[in-house]
């Protein structure tokens, strides 16, 4: 029995680390390094319906890694024996110097 290509791409989805994740990944993390013209040149091929999906699944791991680098940061504020508040009392003083 064979599985059709959405049937294999649920498979894959659940797989963590699977090798097409990974290049996948990869594909996106060259995707990145491209110059904006030739971003946009390839933007310009995918339907406007896939770019929207695309821009609110990328907003959506933006916002989650946000809120996984300020957990990082206030762990490690907690660890120095510092408050969030303490930082931003100081951040405040240093705009106003």
């Amino acid at each position: 029995m064979s599985l059709s290509t959405i049937e294999m791409a649920r498979v894959l989805e659940q797989l963590e680390e699977s090798p097409e994740k990974i290049m996948f990944g990869k594909l996106l993390a060259e995707l990145g390094s491209q110059s904006e013209e030739r971003v946009r040149s390839a933007a310009h091929q995918v339907p406007l319906k896939y770019l929207r999906e695309l821009v609110y699944q990328f907003n959506q791991v933006i916002d989650d890694r946000r809120a996984e680098r300020l957990e990082e940061l206030t762990q490690g504020l907690q660890q120095d024996g510092l408050s969030a508040d303490e930082l931003y009392q100081y951040m405040i003083q240093r705009k106003i110097r």
